[in-house]
């Protein structure tokens, strides 16, 4: 399977150089990933998550607070060949998917270079998923957990049969850190994340919830982690020093209607 250019839909190939046709040319990085992001046509918003945010996310996840939504992620996606995650992040909910052939994007390189590192059998780019670097019909599944997702672009690369699968917050999520945050917190709504034109309802849906009880540095990770981070003030996060919150997530999975062919 090979990436498409972002400037001329043409194939690209090669190895630590990549090329189309018509000459335009990507390097691969010597972590592994390729950026195929074009000056000026970052369609879908700012270039992503801070490195900050990202290493932060990598070692909360890496002491295995967040398992059982990787699992029921998994799980949702189930037994398939070719998967995408767009938006992938520092990669940990792709590399729970035990398929052959995954490819991950996000338009923060910060965490397309950390996930490029650890998970060199797989296939990183720093992309948008707006504008998806793939011909049409690629994958039995694509993957988009607290993502943006453009659900009419992220069915062109399905296969027929193919299946979407998401990750959004439900109202109670992370209820205990923002009753450190705010005086009156008000409950997430319960709707698709960033729902775009094209959704469909979900073939399948299931409400993964349980509680975490923190300590002083795991609780600041989980902080970090989030956009809370940015208007946390540096009292907040002081006071900050453990944490009783629960995880509160809708899994989706929606079926696209097939494609008519050509």
């Amino acid at each position: 399977m090979h990436y498409r250019c972002p400037n001329c839909d043409e194939p690209l190939s090669g190895g630590d150089v990549m090329t189309c046709e018509s000459g335009h040319s990507f390097d691969r990085s010597a972590d592994g990933y390729v950026n195929l992001m074009v000056a000026g046509r970052k369609a879908g918003g700012p270039a992503g998550d801070s490195v900050e945010m990202i290493r932060a996310r990598r070692a909360f996840f890496d002491r295995g607070h967040y398992s059982p939504l990787m699992e029921a992620v998994a799980a949702m996606v189930g037994d398939v060949e070719r998967v995408l995650d767009a938006g992938c992040g520092e990669g940990s909910y792709l590399a729970a998917i035990p398929a052959p052939l995954r490819h991950g994007l996000d338009v923060s390189k910060p965490a397309v270079r950390l996930a490029a590192r650890r998970h060199r059998g797989d296939s990183w780019a720093v992309a948008s998923s707006y504008r998806l670097p793939y011909d049409d019909a690629c994958f039995d599944a694509v993957l988009s957990v607290f993502a943006p997702r453009p659900f009419d672009e992220l069915g062109r690369v399905l296969r027929p049969g193919g299946s979407i699968v998401t990750a959004s917050p439900g109202p109670d999520h992370l209820a205990g850190l923002r009753g450190v945050l705010y005086t009156a917190p008000q409950p997430h709504a319960d709707r698709p994340h960033t729902a775009d034109a094209g959704e469909s309802a979900p073939a399948q849906r299931e409400r993964v919830r349980f509680e975490l009880v923190l300590g002083a540095d795991d609780a600041r990770l989980l902080l970090q982690m989030t956009p809370y981070w940015w208007s946390a003030t540096a009292e907040q996060q002081r006071r900050l020093d453990g944490l009783s919150t629960t995880v509160d997530v809708w899994v989706a999975r929606h079926d696209p209607p097939q494609r008519p062919a050509g």
